[in-house]
């Protein structure tokens, strides 16, 4: 089934399956899952960190513990390369089963489109949670070609997200999340849709 993005006031509902995404967080932003259910994916300007606005994921009816989506941003990796990256953020929850943010670095392995990181969910907030900060330190391979990042609900509630930064750390800092074993894909196509740089981080470009 293809994603059918659906205008409701200023929310994307999101009713996907297959890994499809649908744009709806603002400029350059988008919901992305297996989903089967509905969420919403907005840019909420009456909810923010700082500035005017951030990037609301929230459950809508039908949600349950085994659904799932995930806000993202996609960003050329070739910069970045040989490089540690951090990405830093804030999230603020209600009544939400688990959220945080994750990052993925697809690329190229043994001359194959590959996952060179995976499995790099933060650890979930649960409940309601004020704003707090989150981090998330990794080094990027010389065979990546993009970097997915954002952030993610498990279940029922709802996950904001605002005031991201981007940078590249000393090698000194350590890092959180590490490579794995690069698992295969069978196609490049997680890369599209990148952008050159990480932009709109601060969610003040509406959709």
């Amino acid at each position: 089934m293809r994603s059918k993005p659906v205008l409701v006031a200023v929310l994307i509902c999101l009713a996907s399956a297959g890994n499809a995404q649908a744009p709806g967080g603002g400029v350059p932003w988008f919901g992305f899952g297996p989903v089967d259910t509905a969420y919403a994916l907005a840019i909420d300007t009456t909810v923010a960190f700082a500035g005017r606005g951030s990037l609301l994921l929230q459950s809508l009816p039908g949600a349950n513990a085994s659904t799932w989506i995930a806000s993202h941003q996609i960003v050329d990796a070739r910069a970045y390369r040989g490089k540690r990256v951090r990405i830093r953020a804030h999230l603020r929850t209600q009544e939400v089963t688990s959220a945080g943010t994750w990052v993925v670095v697809d690329g190229v392995a043994n001359g194959r489109p590959a996952t060179l990181l995976s499995d790099s969910l933060t650890p979930g907030l649960r409940g309601n949670n004020a704003w707090q900060g989150v981090s998330m330190v990794f080094d990027v391979p010389a065979g990546a070609a993009c970097i997915r990042y954002g952030s993610i609900i498990h279940g029922t509630g709802a996950v904001w997200l605002d005031s991201i930064v981007f940078d590249t750390v000393a090698l000194s800092t350590s890092t959180t999340l590490h490579s794995k074993k690069p698992e295969p894909l069978s196609t490049a196509g997680n890369c599209d849709g990148v952008v050159a740089k990480p932009t709109n981080l601060d969610f003040e470009q509406a959709p």
